[in-house]
């Protein structure tokens, strides 16, 4: 099937090593069968780990069986076109085939993750308007309020020995099936909720169309082209599947190619070496490492003890990597790393292919094949190289979403006539690679001068006994806003006076003074969102 674009094999020495990449997006496009219909029935499609280290396999053949059984019974409750099916699971075959069920049907999936706490789960099925939500047995039982105006079916994630169907197969009909409808590749196929920096989450509506527009940066960043550009591939991400960063970065691109999707079920926090574990013993060759778990693999793994041979890529992506644990993970797991910047309204933009071009360490990279990329001012005009401006995307762009679900105000100011706008600041430099600089909203202003809190963020991190820092900015009568860095040592003394003074110094010499940092507080965790970022709400006006 035609996956939505065609990608030449960059050539790294052209000015535009994507020359000849185009999109062709057919009439008729949809999420479950692009990324069902290139795997041939008896490879593998999906190697899972249960809970208990059990690992159980999907082929293609058997993924599609299962996807069509389960529409089936998606039918069955009335679920249809248009129709909206909250997904809460852990990483599971139940959760992938209840995923494409609802796409095959024209339905709208809302992925929900496992660490929402009630009310938030109960705000995304109200917001969403949802008909039904599919949710893990002991997550429904733990529930606490109750869910008004939507069909509750719990799921149990186990039974793979008697069927491949698992948990499922307590609630479908294995004799009956119902094939897929036809979409447009802007039909609705997702609202999936932002954990934005103000007010309730918005809800963020994809077409079918945004498998396409992330399969070009999927191939960039794993580096995988040619012919069969997912054969060999084992894929796997720690991240929640209810993510784009997560279900578009890994799962249903690489479903798409035709390779392996690796999965595990957990139901506690990381652990670096279970995750080490599972790299050796399932052959992942690629990977999505949020930066949190790769430093934590760093910190707290054993990688002496595993087999690492097979694995050969990583993509980080979601916040900052520090530059010590990328020169880490490049020396010590012998892996390429890439980094990519990407949002949940428009996902896999911007990133590093070394098959392209050579990686500056700390940018963000360049435009990946088929995305149309600027640096704009308030008035959408294009900044001179070396000026800070807002990134945006010139549309149309199949990666760009379709608004926030019942919300137009909000919609109409992400974009500025054919622009749609990032809210991430950046500077580009001469050679076409961007610099992040923060989001708009967390550009620090004091005493009339723009700050950018990443830039600050770039020069504390450099020092040896800086594990990890997050800078912004906090109100001051006089200058509105003043600098302040929360940094977590590394290999010193958190009370030393001394050492915190001289990263001001650092930061006054290389930025100068009105980037220092007025305060500095030394804590022993920078706190995370449920996506793994850091949680700067909770820092700066929490």
């Amino acid at each position: 099937m035609n996956v939505g674009y065609s990608l030449p094999t960059p050539n790294s020495g052209a000015d535009d090593p994507w020359a000849g990449f185009e999109w062709r997006l057919d009439e008729i496009y949809n999420i479950a069968q692009v990324a069902l219909s290139n795997g041939d029935a008896g490879e593998t499609a999906l190697r899972h780990v249960t809970v208990d280290d059990d690992s159980v396999e999907l082929t293609y053949g058997e993924l599609r069986d299962a996807v069509s059984t389960m529409a089936a019974m998606l039918d069955s409750q009335g679920i249809g076109r248009n129709d909206v099916v909250g997904v809460c699971l852990p990483q599971s075959p139940e959760l992938l085939i209840t995923q494409l069920a609802t796409f095959s049907l024209g339905s709208i999936v809302v992925p929900l993750s496992m660490l929402l706490g009630d009310d938030s789960l109960a705000y995304s099925l109200s917001q969403s308007e949802a008909n039904l939500l599919v949710v893990d047995n002991r997550r429904h039982q733990d529930l606490e309020v109750a869910l008004e105006d939507v069909e509750v079916t719990p799921v149990t994630t186990s039974g793979y020995d008697e069927s491949v169907l698992g948990g499922l197969a307590e609630i479908v009909d294995s004799n009956r099936r119902v094939g897929a409808v036809e979409t447009a590749p802007d039909d609705p196929a997702l609202i999936m909720y932002t954990s934005g920096t103000t007010g309730k989450p918005k809800g963020v509506v994809q077409g079918h169309q945004y498998l396409a527009g992330s399969l070009s940066g999927y191939q960039a960043w794993f580096e995988r082209f040619g012919d069969e550009p997912g054969r060999g591939v084992r894929a796997w991400t720690p991240s929640e599947w209810a993510w784009a960063g997560a279900l578009f970065d890994v799962v249903f691109p690489t479903l798409a190619l035709g390779g392996t999707v690796t999965s595990r079920e957990r139901r506690s926090g990381f652990d670096a070496d279970r995750s080490l574990a599972l790299v050796a013993n399932q052959g992942v060759t690629h990977a999505f490492l949020p930066p949190t778990a790769l430093s934590r693999i760093m910190s707290e793994g054993s990688i002496d003890e595993h087999d690492l041979s097979a694995f050969s890529v990583v993509m980080c992506g979601g916040e900052k990597l520090p530059g010590s644990v990328f020169s880490w993970a490049e020396e010590r797991l012998e892996v390429t790393v890439n980094e990519a910047y990407g949002q949940t309204e428009a996902n896999a933009l911007i990133g590093n292919c070394r098959a392209a071009h050579t990686a500056k360490r700390g940018s963000m990279g360049k435009a990946y094949p088929g995305h149309d990329v600027l640096v704009v001012d308030e008035s959408g005009e294009e900044v001179p190289h070396g000026e800070i401006g807002e990134v945006a995307v010139r549309c149309p762009d199949p990666v760009v979403f379709l608004g926030y679900h019942n919300d137009e105000t909000a919609t109409r100011e992400k974009f500025d006539g054919n622009l749609f706008l990032t809210g991430d600041l950046a500077v580009q430099d001469e050679d076409g690679y961007l610099w992040h600089q923060g989001r708009k909203d967390e550009l620090i202003l004091t005493s009339g001068y723009r700050v950018s809190p990443l830039e600050v963020e770039s020069v504390i991190e450099a020092d040896e006994n800086v594990a990890d820092v997050v800078v912004g900015g906090v109100p001051d009568e006089k200058r509105g806003q003043i600098v302040k860095a929360y940094v977590v040592p590394a290999n010193v003394d958190s009370g030393e006076d001394q050492w915190t003074e001289s990263l001001k110094e650092t930061v006054r010499e290389e930025l100068g003074a009105h980037k220092v940092p007025r305060e500095t507080q030394v804590i022993d965790e920078i706190p995370q969102t449920r996506s793994g970022k850091a949680d700067r709400t909770s820092l700066f006006e929490g």
